[in-house]
């Protein structure tokens, strides 16, 4: 199953995920989106930004119950952000793990010192180490800066660290379950051999439907403090982790959150001097704002419930292995041609360079980026909305203005806004003589004001003017008080009423008469015939008779 769903009832023409995906991983189809698996870095902004909230998290939380249901050990690692997002109720939190089946739970922080002493030790060479503990990060380098693949740290994160010293101390068989605000960990879980994954947001969800929290209790974390670990989440965190002081005015190290920034700093990666260390994480503020923990206090309090809880004691545990290797293969994306560029940037009638206002309302930066997207099959060529307005537009005020129709705007005082060619016609006006005039002189607004007062459409109206019938439509523009006025020629067709009507009613008299004619008749044959019909009656029934029985016998 996809890492990031999108409901495509729910999706609705925004484009604002397109706008928000730092790497432009949503494709655009019949202008609903949709996730590009192997564009996506797993930061899980277009999901927080959503509007319509159309786009769901992979949920893992079935995969724990069967865990929970297996017999095996099933221990919980949960991200040391838990206490800025939670507070003091992570104790209660922990409890509710336990009372589901969960045999420990513990912080994953307590292998973070390790994890950022390790990309200390890694750093002060030739070139800068940009950080791993973030998997979105490692994605993004991966995929898009391929170059840049030999600054990684070659180090693992906490996650991983933590699940391989679980392992080590309690078997092989233990299942690990990761809880944290990260969604790209759903991603980077496989590979390091940890058996799911909850986001806070699936942790809060997985509470309800499981527990029964009435009269219940606070439980304390497994592991022995975790130290300076505990400030992983925070921007600089690893820095600190690492024992780097005043590392604000370092400038051999650098601290950089969000992927739009990240991305600057790569992009100028080669041109940095004397840098030792770049700790970048996707989610803007650091993992206390990771993508899967949507609900809970803003940044600062969340950093201030964090600093306040995290004890600072201990050491943590350092396990023997903490290397990692990258071989993920590069993104390769194709690249039109010049020609082919300009061919797509005609499609939405940019022609010349001035054509192309660069507005964004598409999703993407400029127009010619848009071409790319188009050309790879990322974007539509309808999604240019200055374009598609224009075309509507155009097209509409073609027909009124080539309709034989009489058109009038009004407004809600009964004065003209505007007038259509075939009005100025038929009414022998001029849009610049009436306009901003009331209505009255010209028509009667009592149709108008009917529709203004009842919002309702007005109709099958006719009016005389200048020896034409003229049908009278009015309605109001929805949210505006605006009337719109459709004047109908019908003369032919009253005309062609008229006559018909005229043919009837000759036609009716002349039947009449006849009908009368033929009665007089009728009655003198019948005073001749009368004196016969009796006998005429008994000749026809003998008849019958005789051959209803010529009928059976045969």
């Amino acid at each position: 199953m996809a890492l990031i769903s999108i409901d495509k009832v729910e999706c609705k023409d925004c484009y604002k995920c397109v706008r928000f995906c730092p790497v432009k991983a949503i494709r655009v189809i019949d202008g609903r989106a949709e996730v590009v698996e192997e564009r996506c870095i797993g930061d899980g902004s277009c999901v927080v930004i959503c509007p319509q909230k159309a786009k769901t998290i992979r949920s893992d939380i079935d995969k724990v119950r069967t865990l929970l249901a297996s017999g095996r050990k099933v221990i919980a690692s949960i991200a040391p952000s838990a206490k800025g997002i939670f507070y003091k109720d992570i104790y209660k939190i922990i409890g509710a793990l336990k009372r589901s089946g969960f045999d420990r739970v513990e912080e994953t922080c307590v292998t973070a010192e390790a994890v950022a002493l390790e990309h200390l030790s890694c750093a002060g060479h030739e070139k800068p180490v940009i950080s791993t503990a973030c998997p979105a990060v490692v994605s993004l380098v991966e995929k898009y800066y391929p170059e840049h693949v030999e600054h990684l740290a070659p180090v693992v994160s906490p996650m991983a660290a933590h699940a391989r010293e679980l392992r080590a101390v309690h078997g092989d068989d233990t299942a690990i379950v990761f809880i944290g605000p990260c969604v790209a960990k759903k991603n980077e879980a496989p590979d390091f051999g940890i058996d799911a994954v909850l986001t806070f947001d699936e942790l809060r969800k997985f509470i309800a439907e499981e527990i029964d929290e009435t009269g219940s209790t606070e439980s304390g974390f497994d592991n022995e403090p975790a130290g300076k670990g505990e400030l992983f989440p925070i921007v600089n965190g690893l820095i600190k982790s690492a024992g780097i002081e005043d590392d604000s005015f370092d400038p051999t190290v650098i601290s950089v959150s969000g992927v739009p920034d990240i991305m600057d700093t790569l992009e100028e990666l080669n041109g940095l001097k004397n840098i030792r260390i770049i700790e970048a994480l996707a989610c803007k503020g650091g993992c206390l704002m990771g993508a899967g923990a949507a609900q809970g206090p803003d940044l600062w309090e969340r950093r201030n419930n964090l600093l306040e809880l995290a004890s600072m004691e201990g050491k943590g545990v350092f396990p023997a292995d903490l290397g990692r290797s990258f071989d993920s293969p590069p993104l390769e994306l194709p690249l039109p041609s010049e020609e082919e560029i300009v061919a797509i940037l005609k499609l939405t009638g940019k022609t010349k360079p001035e054509d192309e206002h660069n507005c964004g309302a598409c999703g993407y930066n400029t127009c010619r980026e848009k071409a790319i997207a188009v050309f790879q099959g990322m974007a539509e060529a309808e999604m240019c909305i200055p374009y598609m307005r224009f075309r509507a537009e155009s097209l509409a005020n073609e027909i009124v203005r080539t309709t034989p129709n009489a058109i009038s705007i009004v407004d809600g005082d009964f004065r003209f806004l505007s007038i259509n060619p075939s009005f100025e016609k038929i009414f022998n006006l001029k849009m610049d003589d009436i306009a901003g005039r009331p209505i009255e002189p010209f028509l009667d607004p009592n149709s108008y004001k009917r529709v203004l007062r009842t919002g309702k459409h007005f109709t099958n109206h006719n009016i005389e003017h200048d020896g034409a019938t003229l049908s009278e439509l009015v309605f109001l523009i929805p949210g505006e008080e605006i009337l719109v006025g459709i004047y109908v020629d019908v003369t032919d067709r009253v005309d062609h009423e008229k006559k018909i009507a005229t043919v009837k009613k000759e036609t009716l008299e002349k039947a009449e008469i006849v009908i009368e004619n033929q009665m007089k008749v009728a009655h003198e044959i019948a005073g001749l015939l009368g004196e016969t019909t009796a006998d005429t009656k008994v000749l026809l029934t003998r008849l019958k008779n005789l051959f209803d029985d010529e009928t059976a016998k045969d």
